[in-house]
């Protein structure tokens, strides 16, 4: 009985002390463990459970990932989006050479009244049978009376071949950012034919002027299709300022023998603004470095189309020659798509350049139309282009 008495004592001293150091560590914390009580050795060997909760003293997770560092600098060079096959980084430049033939359709026709002169007597467009009544105006035709008109309309003649030059430079950023850069264009064709006129043989001739400029933003290339294809896309703004005439002459003597109308001109022109875009595909032939290639290109500004209308006649109603002209204008938008295939090469010792030859065909619309007055006028060109590129 005296013994099981004094175990029990033992055990309420050693529960107390635990419970005592438990409630020292919970109130103050781990830093109470280096203050707290010593523990006797007896009680070190009893079983003793883990300190919990001791998370409660430990910093508190993050709830989120950090944020990005957005205070590092952007275009930075990335050897995953900026591989060496894809060009390198820098700038860039490109030159094509087309030895081009344009092909012009002009339908371009207007009446063009004839003018009021002061000729003694009668004025031009009243017959001579019409008498002036006393107090009357003779610089004025009487109202029932409308003044003549001529109608203008010349044929376009045949243009010869020309060469049109195109020019680039840009800059490609890296990361993947693709590239920029700004393109002139320009083309200049003239031509004329012998052709049999309304009073005998007469000379048509023509000409047309085309000059363009594009700010162009391109992506790098990419393969969608496997290692062997490769696709490149073109998004940008094109300027555009196109002229082209038509007129035809005939001798003065037997002009005046016949219709009088020894000289008839048509002109044209059109300055607009729009958007435009291409989109360039290659496959690699895999032997001798050849690639074929394909271009389809895309543009349609919108701008002003101004024309006139011209003629010279031999004679008027007080027999001298006289000139007559009218002009009219319109707002218009002109489709102009261009297709290029071909075959590019890039020499294995240097491939930092790529040369390509092919053949080209462009088409523009609306260039010479006027709604209101039904006017027309367009052209397309083809032949062989040329284009040497560096680091592109």
């Amino acid at each position: 009985m005296a013994g099981t008495a004094r175990l029990m004592l033992i055990l309420l001293v050693a529960g107390t002390l635990t419970a005592s150091g438990t409630y020292a560590q919970t109130t103050d914390g781990p830093a109470a463990d280096a203050v707290a009580e010593p523990v006797p050795e007896f009680l070190k060997t009893l079983p003793r459970p883990p300190d919990r909760p001791a998370s409660l003293y430990a910093p508190a997770p993050p709830l989120a990932p950090p944020p990005p560092d957005l205070e590092r600098p952007y275009f930075q060079p990335d050897p995953l989006l900026d591989p060496p096959v894809l060009g390198e980084i820098g700038w860039f430049g490109r030159v094509d050479i087309g030895i081009l033939k344009p092909h012009l359709v002009n339908e371009l026709s207007l009446p063009v009244p004839v003018p009021i002169t002061s000729a003694p007597g009668i004025p031009l467009g009243v017959p001579p049978s019409v008498q002036a009544s006393p107090g009357q105006n003779f610089f004025t035709p009487p109202m029932s009376i409308a003044p003549r008109s001529v109608t203008v309309g010349v044929d376009a003649s045949h243009l010869n071949w020309t060469v049109s030059p195109r020019f680039e430079v840009g800059y490609r950023l890296p990361s993947g950012f693709g590239g920029i850069s700004l393109a002139y264009r320009f083309l200049a064709a003239q031509g004329s034919d012998a052709v049999i006129g309304a009073d005998g043989p007469a000379v048509l001739s023509s000409r047309l002027d085309i000059n363009t400029a594009d700010l162009n933003w391109s992506s790098r290339e990419y393969t969608p299709w496997g290692r062997f294809w490769d696709l490149r896309v073109r998004l940008g703004v094109r300027y555009v300022s196109v002229y082209f005439d038509s007129q035809a002459n005939e001798p003065f003597a037997e002009a005046a023998a016949g219709s009088t109308l020894y000289n008839q001109r048509t002109t044209n022109s059109f300055v607009g603004l729009g958007a435009a875009g291409a989109v360039e595909v290659g496959r690699k032939l895999n032997f001798w470095g050849l690639r074929a290639s394909g271009l389809l290109d895309f543009a349609e500004p919108f701008g002003r189309v101004r024309q006139g209308y011209f003629y010279s006649s031999t004679t008027s109603a007080n027999g001298a020659p006289h000139s007559a002209e009218t002009h009219i204008s319109s707002s218009m938008t002109a489709p102009i798509v261009t297709t290029q295939l071909g075959l590019d090469w890039q020499p294995p010792a240097y491939p930092t350049f790529r040369l390509f030859a092919g053949w080209q065909f462009e088409y523009w619309w609306d260039v010479g139309r006027e709604l209101p007055f039904s006017t027309l006028g367009y052209f397309f060109i083809n032949g062989i282009v040329l284009r040497g590129e560096w680091n592109f």
